[in-house]
């Protein structure tokens, strides 16, 4: 007798510990306004303080560990390459996406990676890249020089009797020459992710695995509530059946009831 409305699905999280797993080896910023004419006062004002904190987490437990080569990033920059609050802020205008969710997911992403910026692995891997010593390293690339080519050109008429047999004239051509080269360049040690690079592992793990639970949830949901529904089906197809027989059972007491009165009633005219 339960209601699949019942089953609701259950709210999920990525927790700090989740995001080491992706350090491993291996533009539209102008702001929208909806059909309406609404400004996204409040959602502009989330995405402004949100970059800020987003992006002060960043400057204080990523970037202390950027090598000298290395870009630094400023909030704008930021925001393109990890939050995109731009695009957010267009899709909202167009009427899609779901800002209270998109909220949700943002703030949790902020305390997550806070959480897992401290994290043994996570420092253990920035350290790994700060203080990384690059290496001679030695490659092959392939390159071009220009030669010059003798060669016969039966279209030249720049010789005398270019006209006779072989027609042409003998000519000098600029070829373009591929060759190889060896380059030895100085590179850190293979495998190793910048801070940037770690930074954008974490939070694409992070969306990742929630992404993946809530379809997993959405999926169990879905099938407890087509259980639910066809058990239902089943009850009430069973509760029918049950009123059927209980219905033929009542109208044959009925008649036997009818039976009985109708033979007590010739007793009592016979002794009458």
């Amino acid at each position: 007798m339960r209601s699949p409305d019942s089953v609701v699905e259950q709210p999920v999280s990525v927790v700090a510990s989740e995001l080491p797993a992706a350090i491993a080896p291996e533009a539209a910023k102008a702001a929208a306004k909806r059909t309406e004419g609404a400004s996204l006062k409040a959602e502009r004002a989330f995405y402004k303080r949100f970059v800020e904190q987003y992006h002060g987490l960043y400057q204080t437990r990523f970037e202390p560990f950027r090598r000298a080569e290395d870009k630094r990033l400023n909030r704008d920059e930021f925001d393109d390459n990890f939050v995109q609050s731009g695009e957010r802020l267009a899709a909202l205008a167009r009427g899609e996406g779901d800002f209270a969710k998109d909220r949700t997911d943002l703030e949790e992403l902020l305390q997550v990676m806070t959480q897992a910026s401290t994290l043994p692995e996570t420092l253990a891997r920035l350290n790994q890249y700060k203080n990384a010593f690059k290496k001679p390293v030695r490659s092959q690339v392939e390159r071009f020089r220009t030669e010059s080519r003798r060669g016969w050109d039966s279209l030249s008429t720049s010789c005398e009797g270019w006209y006779e047999s072989p027609v042409g004239c003998a000519v000098t051509r600029q070829v373009s020459v591929p060759y190889t080269q060896t380059v030895t360049a100085m590179a850190l040690p293979e495998g190793l992710l910048s801070h940037t690079q770690i930074f954008r592992g974490m939070q694409d793990r992070y969306f990742a695995l929630l992404t993946e639970r809530r379809e997993r949830e959405a999926a169990s949901v879905s099938a407890k509530r087509a259980d639910i529904a066809e058990g239902q089906i089943i009850g009430w197809g069973s509760l029918h059946l049950m009123l059927y027989v209980l219905a033929g059972f009542l109208v044959l007491m009925f008649f036997f009831l009818l039976i009985a009165i109708e033979r007590h009633q010739r007793r009592v005219n016979v002794r009458g």
